[in-house]
C-alpha cells in the first residue's frame, strides 16, 4: 500500500505562468513544493523506506463530468481552463519532449502532474519517470488498473476540488479554511467522492491518517485559503 500521499489544490493557477504575469498563488505553491520534496524524498530513497525501488507514483484526480476518466502515463495540459499548453513553459516543454506523446490530462491531474514533475527534478531525478495517472469519473469506480497501482505506488499525489463541471460544486478549488494547521481528514480539503474511495481503496479504510495546512488566498478574488494535505497510511 502506498505509504505517503499528499493533496494539493487542483486549480490551475497553481502552475506556474497560468495567470500570466501575476503570481496569485506563490504562497501555496511554495506549501505544496515543501509537502511534495517530503514525499519524493521518501519515494525516490527505497533504502530508506524499505519500498520497492520500481513502485510508479501515482497522481489521482477527479475527472471531469462527462468524461470517462481513464489510467496510465498523461502529459499535462491546461487547455480545459482556457489556457494554451504553449503560454506555459513547464507544460510546453513537457509536451515537446520525449519519443512517446501521452494523451493529455484533464486539467486537475495536469496541475499535479507539474507540480510533481518540478519537486522530482529538484531531487535529480526525471520529472516524467515512474508517473502515472489515474482520474476517476464521478459516480464509477476507478480503473481496476488504477487501483492495483495505487495499492503499490510509491506515494500519490491527489488533485483536491471537485471534480469540474460538477453541478452545485462551490466556486473555487479547496474548502475554505482559516490559515491553520492541523490533523484533519481529507474531507478537509474538498475531495470528490470517486477521489475519496480510490484513497480509501488503496488502504484499508480509516488507515491514512493526515495532516491539513491552510494557507491564505491572498487575492480578494480567490478563495480566503487553500488547504494542502499530507498523508501517511499506518
Amino acid at each position: 500500500m502506498p505509504a505517503r500521499a499528499v493533496v494539493l489544490p487542483g486549480s490551475a493557477l497553481l502552475v506556474p505562468g497560468a495567470g500570466g504575469g501575476a503570481d496569485r498563488l506563490g504562497d501555496v505553491r511554495r506549501a505544496v513544493d515543501a509537502a511534495l520534496d517530503r514525499l519524493v524524498l521518501a519515494a525516490v530513497a527505497p533504502a530508506a523506506t524499505g519500498r520497492d525501488g520500481d513502485a510508479p507514483l501515482v497522481v489521482l484526480a477527479p475527472a471531469p463530468r462527462g468524461s470517462a476518466g481513464g489510467f496510465g502515463r498523461r502529459r499535462p495540459s491546461l487547455a480545459g481552463a482556457g489556457v494554451a499548453d504553449r503560454w506555459v513553459p513547464a507544460v510546453a516543454a513537457w509536451a515537446g519532449s520525449g519519443p512517446d506523446p501521452a494523451p493529455p490530462a484533464h486539467v486537475p491531474a495536469s496541475v499535479a502532474l507539474v507540480a510533481l514533475g518540478a519537486a522530482l527534478r529538484r531531487a535529480g531525478a526525471d520529472g516524467r519517470a515512474d508517473v502515472v495517472v489515474l482520474e476517476v469519473p464521478a459516480g464509477a469506480a476507478p480503473a481496476t488498473a488504477g487501483v492495483t497501482a495505487l495499492r503499490r505506488a510509491a506515494g500519490v499525489v491527489v488533485a483536491g476540488g471537485a471534480a469540474p463541471g460538477t453541478p452545485g460544486a462551490p466556486p473555487g478549488d479547496p474548502a475554505p479554511g482559516d490559515g491553520s494547521s492541523g490533523d484533519a481528514a481529507p474531507a478537509a480539503v474538498l475531495l470528490a467522492p470517486g477521489v475519496a474511495a480510490a484513497l480509501d481503496a488503496a488502504v484499508a479504510p480509516g488507515r491514512w491518517s493526515w495532516h491539513v495546512t491552510a494557507v491564505p488566498g491572498g487575492h480578494e478574488h480567490l478563495p480566503a485559503s487553500y488547504e494542502v494535505a499530507e498523508g501517511r497510511a499506518g
